[in-house]
This record gives structure tokens, C-alpha cells and sequence, in this order.
């Protein structure tokens, strides 16, 4: 039998009890859900010395060492270290946050693995009335579908059309996902309402007669996955990755002071009012930047 022992603290600290027995699953904080190949074999090893070989791999681009027994755990925490990994992710914290390749891909608009690093240096682990979750998308593609976080960064780029430069080659409209160019008397119109911002049209573009208006990130709160799912709103326009730090702050500052004890950040919005807490965080916003 296992001896008595508090799961919540050993949970807290990456060691989350099993069903089966008296064996331990040991999750892995894994920034932007990369590791090196000398980690890796790391990992094996102690997969192999410690539990049954093998590892998993989290739906937020952790790891996972299941079947650990109670007695190997401090072992288990004492090899990871040695490879510059260590336990945890859980609790009432800012957990690890998600983010795709970014600009690694060819669709990539912003730099997600750099905006990733900045967020968790500044918050990861941070104690929050409940858990609190980030997910960084490159571009309007969404993998990471930032919508199902407490916290989500879309890359956007807004495009802007010098009509004089436009020679009628219509690339733009053949290449375009939303359908937001259209034909206007031999020449072309990009209709803001149906753009998504993926910057498509100004990558095709032979002439540059569409270039790059704003680049950056749009914002979206209050998401949560799970029995009782909400998707996030979006708020505000495209910022800067800069400014977007400074409203990174600014949320979770709110959150921190407005929420109830376990309330995750979208059931305190549906209790503000979205109206409210959107006027609060802009009011807030003002102040930090006048």
C-alpha cells in the first residue's frame, strides 16, 4: 500500500498520481514544445531506468513519463535536471505556453517561438486565482486555435493597396482564402470586412502594389477547452509583439484582481460582462501608455 502522502503538493510540483497502483505520471515543462536531441536521449533513458520506456507527448507540447513509482520520483526530478528539464505545469498557475512554428513555416507571420520565450521568462508558473492558459498562433491558419485559451496572440498582417501600382494581373484574387479582393473595373479592391490578414496577397503580389499597413498580433480572452467550453473574443486591433507584452500584463493583473478563487478567466468575464472588462482593460491600457 502506498504510504500516505499529499498528491495535491506532488501534483503541483509535476508528479500527478496514476490510476493504476502506486505509479506516478511525471509531466515536463517543454518550452514552445521543443527539446534537443541530447534531450531526448535523456529522456529515454530515464524512461528505461525508471518507468516502461517510453513517453507521451501532451495535447500542449509537454512530455509525459507515466508508470513512475513513488520511490523514483526525486530520481526521476534529479536526471531531468541533469539535461536541463524539470517537472511541472500544473495547478492554479500560468501553465506552459503553446505555440506553433511561427515564421519556421511558410505561412509563419510572426516570430511565435521568440513571443513564447518572452511570455514564459515573464509568467510561467505565476500563482493566479485558477489555472491560466496562452496559445500563440503565426498566422490566421491557427493551429495552436488560440480561441481555447485563457489568453490568445493570432499573427495578423494588414495589407494596403497603392491602386496606381496595380497592373491588373489579378494574382492577389486567385491566391486569396477569404475572397476579400475583388474585380473593379480592370483594376483590383480589397474588402477590409471579408480580410482575415493573412498576408497572402502581399507575398503574390509581382508588382508590390499591396504592401504590408500593420504586422503584429490581435488578442483573444476568455477561452477555455474542456466539459464547459467557451470560445475567446477577440479584443482591440493589431499590436505591436511590444505592445502586446504590455497587454499580456495588463490582463492578467485584472484577472488576478477581479477573479473568485478557482473562477477561470472566462466564467469572470461572463460575471463582469465582456463590455466591462473590456472597457476596464482599455482604461488600464490608456494609463500605462500616456
Amino acid at each position: 500500500m502506498m504510504p500516505k502522502v499529499d498528491l495535491d503538493q506532488l501534483k503541483k510540483q509535476g508528479f500527478i498520481k496514476q490510476q493504476e497502483g502506486e505509479y506516478f505520471t511525471i509531466r515536463l515543462k517543454i518550452l514552445a514544445g521543443n527539446i534537443t536531441a541530447e534531450q531526448m536521449l535523456g529522456l529515454s533513458d530515464v524512461a528505461n531506468k525508471y518507468a516502461r520506456g517510453y513517453v507521451g507527448l501532451t495535447t500542449r507540447l509537454g512530455i509525459e513519463i507515466p508508470w513512475v513509482k513513488m520511490e523514483d520520483l526525486e530520481k526521476v526530478k534529479d536526471a531531468v535536471e541533469k539535461i536541463d528539464l524539470k517537472p511541472g505545469g500544473t495547478g492554479p498557475t500560468v501553465r506552459a505556453i503553446v505555440a506553433c512554428k511561427g515564421t519556421i513555416c511558410t505561412h509563419g507571420l510572426i516570430n511565435t517561438q521568440r513571443l513564447c520565450s518572452m511570455l514564459d521568462a515573464d509568467y510561467f508558473g505565476k500563482k493566479l486565482p485558477s489555472k491560466f492558459k496562452m496559445g500563440i498562433a503565426g498566422c490566421p491558419n491557427n493551429c495552436a486555435k488560440v480561441q481555447l485559451n485563457d489568453l490568445g496572440f493570432m499573427g495578423q498582417c494588414m495589407p494596403q493597396l497603392e491602386e496606381s501600382l496595380c497592373e491588373g494581373c489579378f494574382a492577389c484574387i486567385d491566391i486569396c482564402p477569404s475572397v476579400a479582393i475583388e474585380k473593379v473595373d480592370a483594376k483590383i479592391r480589397i474588402n477590409d470586412a471579408k480580410c482575415i490578414h493573412c498576408g497572402k496577397c502581399i507575398n503574390n503580389c509581382p508588382v508590390k502594389a499591396i504592401t504590408k499597413k500593420k504586422q503584429g498580433v490581435i488578442l483573444f480572452i476568455g477561452g477555455k477547452f474542456g466539459k464547459k467550453y467557451r470560445i475567446g473574443e477577440r479584443v482591440g486591433e493589431i499590436l505591436s509583439i511590444g505592445e502586446a507584452m504590455v497587454v499580456t500584463n495588463i490582463i492578467i493583473a485584472f484577472y488576478e484582481n477581479n477573479a473568485k478563487p478557482g473562477e477561470r478567466f472566462g466564467e469572470t468575464i461572463n460575471r463582469i460582462g465582456i463590455e466591462s472588462a473590456e472597457a476596464a482593460l482599455m482604461n488600464l491600457y490608456s494609463q500605462r501608455t500616456t
